[in-house]
């Protein structure tokens, strides 16, 4: 697992060990300064090139455009045939994703993939980011 704690924000990132797919969790204010953290996230799944990033959003209390230029930044950087799944975001978030139309470059889902999905937090391997580090 890797995490970026701002002072409003947290960042985790988990790859499952049986495929490649991974699950970012957002916590907190996603706002200009997670920035440099989400781009951090963002080259270091565009290296790890995953079939499927599943953006979990449950625990976003706010979101600005930084969400979605993140959410466009890694369907632009992952492989062709790759799925972004935007799970579980607030009513103010999903407008947002709304707004910017995210539905035509990611699956927008109210849930969590079923139990045993292949990014599922129970059984996931680390990846490190650059430098994990707080951003304040």
């Amino acid at each position: 697992m890797a995490q970026v704690v701002g002072d409003h924000f947290v960042i985790t990132l988990l790859a499952a060990p049986d495929g490649p797919s991974a699950l970012v969790c957002l916590a907190g204010e996603i706002d200009l300064d997670a920035g440099p953290a989400l781009s951090d996230v963002a080259d270091q799944l565009s290296a790890f090139a995953p079939t499927e990033v599943v953006v979990d959003l449950a625990d976003v209390t706010f979101a600005c455009s930084t969400l979605p230029n993140f959410l466009a930044r890694m369907h632009l950087t992952l492989p062709p045939n790759s799925a972004l799944v935007v799970c579980r975001p607030t009513t103010n978030t999903h407008r947002l994703l709304e707004m910017t139309k995210m539905g035509q470059i990611a699956t927008l889902r109210d849930d969590l993939p079923m139990p045993g999905y292949r990014a599922s937090r129970t059984a996931a391997r680390p990846l490190t980011l650059p430098a994990s580090r707080s951003i304040g």
